[in-house]
Formats: C-alpha cells, sequence, structure tokens
C-alpha cells in the first residue's frame, strides 16, 4: 500500500468514526480508486438504533456519500457481514431457518 492510500484509508476510518461507526471489527483497504470496507458492523453509543433497518441502511447510504464526496475515490466496495447493498438499497440478511429433519 502506498502513501495515498493510506492517506485515503485515513479519510475513510474518520468518516466511519464521525457517523458512530465502531472500527474494532471493520478492515478497510484502498486499491486504486476503489474503498473497500469489510467486516462486521457495529454502532458506537446510542446515536444509531442498529435494531432498525431503516436507520442503519440511511446511515450506510450517507456514509458511502461522505465517502464518494473524497477526491480519490470512485467506487466503494461494501463486505459487510448482515448487510447486503442491491442496487442502492441496503437490506439486512436473515437467517434461513433450517429444515426440520423428518423421521
Amino acid at each position: 500500500m502506498g502513501k495515498e492510500e493510506w492517506k485515503v484509508n485515513s479519510k475513510v476510518k474518520i468518516i466511519l468514526s464521525r457517523n458512530w461507526i465502531n472500527m474494532s471489527k471493520l478492515l478497510v483497504n484502498t486499491v486504486r480508486n476503489t474503498v473497500c470496507v469489510k467486516g462486521e458492523l457495529f454502532f458506537t453509543g446510542d446515536k444509531v438504533d442498529e435494531h432498525s433497518e431503516f436507520v442503519v441502511s440511511s446511515q450506510l447510504k450517507k456514509v458511502e456519500r461522505e465517502i464518494l464526496a473524497l477526491r480519490e475515490v470512485r467506487h466503494v466496495q461494501w463486505k459487510l457481514v448482515g448487510w447486503r447493498k442491491s442496487k442502492n438499497k441496503w437490506q439486512k440478511e436473515g437467517f434461513k431457518p433450517s429444515e426440520e429433519k423428518k423421521e
């Protein structure tokens, strides 16, 4: 990782922290103009209700807009545990109920 990628990573981490996202279980990596954020999503404090899909979705959209506003970034790739983005909509991934074994 070069000096420019390190600077972008630092800016992205500041944006995430400023938006109440806990950085302890996230990894931020930059390759060329693409930022990859992966790991488990947790929020600090009680500013964001992480049990509300709408609130978390809104917060992630806001964070993505702020990251894309950085001059050096063209794309954000998200790999969050329990969340997926399809088109411009965030959805919480639920657990599939296991099928009962018939005897």
